[in-house]
């Protein structure tokens, strides 16, 4: 049996009506466990940013590690992301204070963006380890399902808690012509003795988009510890202003931009970025990513002022800066996943 929620909401006129909503079948206990948010309205001219907080269940009632090595999610049209994280350090964004929220195969608490600021913070995970993302919501492709390698899964411990994070836009730069929802299945390996997938997320936050300077580009590093670690899949995130974003295998110690033959993701679609999934790229023993964001400044539609208003050094230039609104800021931001993992999360700022 299918698990949908079914709604009246249409879009348009005449026979105009919504994108097909996806489907996805629940996952039995033996082969793994489920997430589905609510259905939620995104109004004209808004944003929104949800923070869904939950625990790996205990499948087995044995405290048992979960090895998980398939995942498939899915959104509806007008998502920005979705991200997976594991809670570790609590700042200022706390699971405790979220209402209670039914997520299907587990219950869990939810802190609403509308509601609470701290959702939109990214200083409050700044040491909470990616798990999981999806930025594919076209409404011909609302699903991204991914199987690992074969003899390599991702490591879940029962009672551990991780937060499922959704941003959806209804304004100028991007439309959500339906209702918000998302949910993501995560399948159990039946494989023996798997080695552990590990993620980065790195993000360079020193990004000015400037009306005097309308077409920068920006680039960063992030060094992995040594050993001999390979890139499995990789996706870069930016907002409307976004042109190209690229990622190099970096051997830890140049200053120049690498070659050519070291780039593994290309991507110069904002809205719906690429996510390369079938790499197997050997990273330097010393080394890891360098990666560049390129820019394309345009007229903001919310207006000068507003992204004037963001601006930490008030250079009155409309300089959109690093932050988490499609319409007023910008993000330069990379997923990759890799393995074997390192004993740290591998986070770069």
């Amino acid at each position: 049996m299918r698990f949908l929620l079914i709604t009246t909401l249409l879009f348009g006129c005449g026979d105009n009506i919504g994108p097909e909503p996806w489907l996805l079948d629940p996952v039995a206990a033996k082969d793994g466990f489920w997430i589905r948010t609510p259905e939620f309205p995104v109004a004209s001219d808004t944003e929104l940013q949800d923070c869904y907080f939950f625990d790996v269940p205990d499948l087995d009632g044995n405290a048992t590690d979960l090895w998980i090595d398939h995942t498939t999610a899915a959104l509806n049209p007008g998502s920005h992301h979705m991200n997976v994280f594991r809670v570790k350090t609590i700042v200022n964004l706390d699971p405790a204070a979220g209402a209670p929220v039914d997520l299907g195969s587990v219950q869990g608490t939810v802190i609403h963006g509308a509601d609470n600021m701290e959702c939109w913070k990214s200083a409050n995970w700044a040491d909470w380890s990616l798990v999981a993302n999806s930025q594919q919501s076209a409404p011909d492709q609302q699903t991204l399902d991914w199987k690992l390698p074969d003899g390599v899964a991702a490591r879940y411990h029962p009672g551990e808690k991780l937060m499922l994070q959704i941003h959806y836009v209804n304004a100028s730069d991007q439309q959500t012509p339906w209702v918000g929802r998302g949910g993501i299945n995560f399948y159990r390996t039946h494989g023996a003795n798997p080695v552990e997938l590990g993620t980065l997320f790195a993000t360079q936050q020193n990004i000015r988009v400037c009306k005097s300077n309308p077409q920068p580009s920006y680039s960063g590093t992030c060094a992995m510890p040594p050993g001999t670690h390979t890139a499995i899949a990789a996706n870069g995130h930016f907002h409307s202003r976004g042109r190209e974003f690229q990622i190099w295998s970096w051997d830890g110690t140049s200053t120049t931009q690498p070659p050519d033959s070291a780039r593994f993701y290309d991507n110069t679609d904002w809205n719906e970025p690429v996510m390369a999934t079938n790499l197997h790229v050997t990273l330097p023993e010393t080394g890891g990513v360098w990666w560049k964001c390129s820019y394309q400044w345009t007229e903001p539609s919310v207006g000068c002022d507003v992204v004037n208003a963001r601006d930490p050094q008030h250079a009155d230039d409309c300089c959109y800066t690093f932050g988490p609104k499609v319409e007023s800021s910008e993000h330069c931001n990379v997923f990759m996943y890799y393995y074997p993992k390192v004993t740290e999360a591998v986070t770069c700022f």
